[in-house]
């Protein structure tokens, strides 16, 4: 293949991705990256200044491939370099691996200033006539011979899919543009135009300026901006010119196919990134149990499909440098792209994109809808088809018609019209406002064989049917058995309460956690016991509205009560026992520090509005327990044992004590623990309860700030901490009235301030039960299988980096040992010196997390340890990374195997194999070397190992193992290993192995 004279003369120009070009520098455009400079002399260069800018507002569905690199107009043949990787993606061009989709409610903000033009003079001629000797071991294809610098911005935001929001946005990011493009000197933003822009979704940020990328707002830009224009040192190349060399052979290729090649390979990254994407939001958790078949599917087939996907583009990225290279036709792209292979993988890919971005879009509706309070029902499960009409889908989707309020709809119903859905779920919630009774449901339509022409509410619900119910006004205690009022003042019994009396129509359920106990202080009354001290002080505060009514009869007592208070007059104590403490069999009250709520128990009152609702109040064991760490475990575990009887939970309230010095060093430990019992999106019915809070005037004090610390550092997600989910109580107030009725005596000054706490406990309490009623959502509780399936996909998703990783470190081992033996290598030794930096850095990181459980010694591993050197310390922290991953994998397995069922054969056994195969195959098809000897000896005894420890897992059953595996997940996900592999790391520790020199005699290691 010829090109033609005028083509080898014709200077091109490319955006300055790599701003490590400069004037003279050599540049091989076949793979687009600047090379060394050339070593000859030129006069000095011409400048010119321009200080001119431009900036453009794009919508992202004006380019119909959604091509960011074209709509900020990057040229053709740079577009196809950085979407095939042959060109590093820094600078403007990590916009490549923008996040999200780009559809109607995107928005592209560029902005370009070009502050001056460096050029050569003519001396195009000296370059021409320099010895091709001197190019002849550089892939130069082109001199750089001009430079522009400057600024290079481009804003990306994501608008609501709400076009009246959308289209205020817009006016205001039209201000932006004017401003910044001179076409208006004058720039204000109403306060609507700043309500406005906080409705923007996301903003991501791209620029050639480092400082500017690490900004997250728009206005944080724009003020930038203005002081580079007056600061021309923090400049960088915006674009150079290339001129051919004299021996260039650079064929660029043609437009057609370039154009189609380019929107080939666009399609297929944008469908595997958007995948990608989908997967990593967690959609199990989204999807909260529904649709795991079909989205354990569309995993499975992921997988497969993305090592297909990598073998394909490193052929595509290999093919494009042969055409440009002149070494190949382009006919050989068009036979790769006609193949059938690549047809089939191709529709496959398409196929999956659209299978799991419904599924996201779905995962998400259910979240919304959980959300509201409305469960999702698939009504294929109900066996409803094409032969069902509206009486049969009343039979079948309504149980209850006083209760069941259904909404029917689906996929294409829903897209067609939101606003309509938007309505109709509205109006539910309307309903469920004013009947706490209702059960919502969304019935989903989508690929059932019954022809839903509309969206329609089942049954019909008449406006004379609808009822307001009262404000909640009072309480009454019923024992788990149902006793009376009455008889409940006399004796106060409490029934193991079983899964089948549950009724996630009656009753609220709200789940107690807190420490043990507050300790003495001179100035207040001593309350050695928290929560049940809560229950007590609630239960009077919802039913006496007034302490004088209090006073005219006798405190409910759900648990037995004692403590000690001093009159302030003489200092003389008191002791008060309130309840029955003969017929109390779970409370201890002999050993002060020891929690006295010694199990779980529910408390059932009633609520007086008719309408049928009870609130269970479930107690629990408190943590802080001074017998110990492993007496808090015992009492976490039967915490989480019991509330495994309930489908579902409206709260969980966290008791506190205002004023701290510091929380219970369990207390992180107990929220970790339930959220891995349970999920982690419980997070959103976390109630804070302050107790005793009068003498901070009822505000959290100082335990605050210690509690948002706290709530920040757990790895599930943000934990509402606000005004309107913190409540503080004063639980004096209810032990004034306790020691009343045993005689103790206040003066007048202590009574007024008991009546005043009364006063503001009752109206807290009563917020405290309108915000669970009517704020938070029903949790529905995971139940195991759920789980299981969730921990499998995670564990699933790590076991390629978790195996790449043990290769990886197996590996540096290897290096390690050999360089305290001085054996010589073709590649310069610094790799170790950086690999050694990272693993001190990581060790470094990871000293603080200890690991869930002790890792067992492998004996392979002691013939590598280095005594009396300076590596010693490198090397055994190498070594011990691999120990931990090692005993990981057959955590892992094991909960896949026996616990899961893994439907495939041994993931991690198979790696093994794979690896010591990949191993092989570099040794004889290259100069063996002993890194890659050594490494297939040590991968084999790994393999080794790791099957003597499966087998011996299968006589020693595993207990708890759902908890074990939840923190070990946690654990790998976080490590540093693990969370920032990639395979280019491997690829590169691959390449410089393999130009070690073979040995032939090494050491014995």
């Amino acid at each position: 293949m010829k090109r033609t004279q005028d083509l080898s003369l014709l200077p091109i120009k490319r955006t300055a991705i790599d701003c490590s070009g400069r004037l003279g520098s050599l540049y091989d455009a076949c793979e687009d990256q600047p090379l060394r400079k050339l070593d000859v002399n030129f006069q000095q260069p011409f400048i010119e200044f321009h200080a001119k800018a431009q900036c453009i507002l794009e919508s992202g569905d004006k380019n119909a491939q959604r091509n960011l690199l074209e709509l900020i107009h990057i040229d053709e043949q740079l577009r196809l370099s950085l979407l095939l990787g042959l060109t590093s993606k820094t600078g403007i061009a990590t916009l490549v691996d923008y996040p999200h989709t780009i559809n109607e409610y995107t928005r592209v903000l560029h902005y370009y200033y070009i502050h001056r033009e460096e050029r050569f003079p003519d001396e195009v001629q000296k370059i021409r006539d320099r010895p091709e000797t001197g190019l002849s071991k550089t892939n130069a294809t082109h001199i750089v011979t001009g430079v522009s610098w400057g600024v290079d911005i481009v804003v990306i935001l994501q608008l609501p899919p709400e076009y009246d929001v959308a289209k205020r946005i817009d006016s205001v990011l039209e201000k932006y543009r004017a401003y910044l493009n001179g076409d208006s000197n004058d720039f204000k933003l109403t306060r609507e135009d700043l309500d406005s822009n906080r409705h923007i979704i996301d903003t991501k940020i791209y620029s050639n300026i480092p400082a500017v990328t690490e900004m997250t707002a728009l206005h944080n830009v724009f003020h930038t901006i203005s002081r580079l224009k007056a600061d021309d040192t923090q400049y960088r190349q915006l674009s150079y010119i290339l001129y051919p060399i004299s021996n260039s052979n650079y064929i660029p290729l043609d437009r057609v196919h370039n154009a189609h090649f380019e929107q080939y390979v666009s399609e297929l990254i944008t469908s595997m990134k958007t995948i990608e994407t989908c997967f990593n939001e967690d959609m199990p958790r989204l999807l909260r149990g529904h649709l795991t078949e079909r989205f354990s599917h569309a995993y499975r087939q992921w997988l497969t499909l993305k090592d297909e996907y990598a073998n394909l583009m490193e052929r595509f990225s290999k093919l494009i440098v042969e055409l440009r290279c002149g070494l190949n036709q382009t006919s050989a792209l068009d036979r790769l792209l006609g193949q059938q292979a690549q047809i089939i993988l191709k529709n496959n890919i398409t196929n999956l994109y659209q299978n799991v971005t419904e599924l996201n879009r779905k995962a998400h509706l259910i979240t919304d809808l959980s959300h509201e309070s409305i469960q999702y029902c698939n009504v294929m499960e109900l066996k409803i088809d094409k032969n069902d009409n509206e009486d049969t889908l009343k039979r079948k989707l309504v149980i209850d018609e006083n209760i069941d309020r259904v909404l029917c709809s689906n996929d294409l119903l829903n897209k067609k019209n939101p606003v309509q859905l938007k309505k109709l779920r509205h109006y539910l919630i309307e309903e469920l406002e004013n009947n706490f009774k209702l059960k919502l449901i969304y019935a989903d339509f989508s690929g059932c064989t019954y022809e839903l022409r509309d969206m329609m509410l089942l049954p019909s619900i008449q406006n004379d049917t609808r009822k307001k119910y009262s404000k909640f006004r009072d309480l009454s205690i019923l024992a788990d058995n149902n006793t009376s009022i009455s008889s409940l003042r006399k004796t106060h019994k409490h029934a193991p309460l079983s899964a089948s009396k549950l009724s996630m129509n009656e009753t609220i359920n709200v789940l107690l956690l807190g420490e043990t106990g507050v300790g003495k202080s001179t100035f207040i009354n001593a309350l050695l016991y928290l929560q049940r001290s809560f229950i007590n002080a609630l239960v009077n505060y919802l039913t006496f509205k007034t302490i004088d009514k209090a006073k005219s009869e006798k405190p409910i007592v759900a648990i037995p009560t004692t403590f000690t208070t001093t009159t302030r007059d003489n200092f003389q104590e008191h002791t008060v026992k309130c309840g029955d403490f003969t017929k109390s069999t779970n409370e201890n009250f002999r050993y002060p520090g020891q929690s006295i709520t010694q199990r779980c128990r529910s408390h059932i009152y009633n609520f007086h509005n008719n309408d049928g609702t009870k609130l269970r109040i479930i107690d629990t064991p408190g943590f802080g327990d001074t017998r110990g760490l492993p007496q808090d475990n015992r009492h976490m575990q039967r915490i989480l044992d019991y509330i495994k009887k309930f489908k579902y939970f409206n709260a969980i309230c966290i008791f506190l004590k205002p004023n701290e010095s510091k929380l219970n060093t369990y207390f992180r430990s107990c929220l970790t623990q339930l959220f891995n019992a349970v999920g982690p999106d419980a997070r959103q019915n976390i109630v804070f309860c302050y107790t005793n809070a009068r003498a901070t005037f009822y505000a959290p004090g100082s335990t605050g700030p210690l509690l948002k610390q706290v709530i920040s550092s757990l790895s599930v997600g943000d934990i509402p901490s606000k005004r309107k989910n913190t409540f503080c109580f004063d639980n004096e107030s209810f032990l004034y009235l306790a020691a009343l009725q045993n005689n103790v005596p206040f003066n007048d000054q202590e009574k007024r301030e008991y009546e005043a706490s009364w006063s503001n406990s009752v109206t807290e309490a009563n917020r405290f039960i309108r915000y669970i009623r009517r704020k938070l959502p029903v949790y529905y509780i995971p139940d195991e299988s759920e789980l299981i399936r969730s921990a499998e996909i995670e564990i699933v998703q790590m076991i390629h980096p978790m195996l790449e990783t043990m290769r990886s470190l197996l590996r540096k081992i290897i290096r390690c040992k050999m360089n305290l033996f001085k054996v010589s290598f073709e590649s310069d030794l610094n790799d170790v010196d950086s690999s050694e930096t990272k693993n001190n850095h990581h060790h470094h990181r990871l000293q603080y997390s200890p690991p869930p459980q002790q890792t067992i010694p492998i004996d392979f591993f002691e013939d590598y340890r280095i005594a009396n050197s300076p590596s010693s310390k490198m090397q055994d922290d190498t070594i011990d990374q691999l120990t931990l991953l090692c005993h990981v994998s057959v955590e892992f397995s094991y909960f896949l195997l026996r616990i899961a069922h893994y439907s495939q054969s041994d993931p991690f056994l198979n790696g093994f194999i794979r690896m010591i195969n990949e191993e092989n195959i570099i040794c004889e098809s290259r100069n063996r070397n002993y890194v890659n000897l050594q490494l297939v000896e040590g991968l084999k005894t790994l393999a080794n190992n790791y099957k003597q420890r499966i087998e011996a897992t299968k006589s020693s059953p595993k207990q708890n193992i759902l908890l074990i595996i939840s923190q070990w997940i946690k654990y790998m996900l976080d490590y540093p290993l693990i969370s920032e592999y990639t395979i280019d790391n491997i690829r590169e520790s691959l390449n410089i192995d393999n130009r070690i020199t073979s040995i032939s005699n090494p050491c014995r290691l």
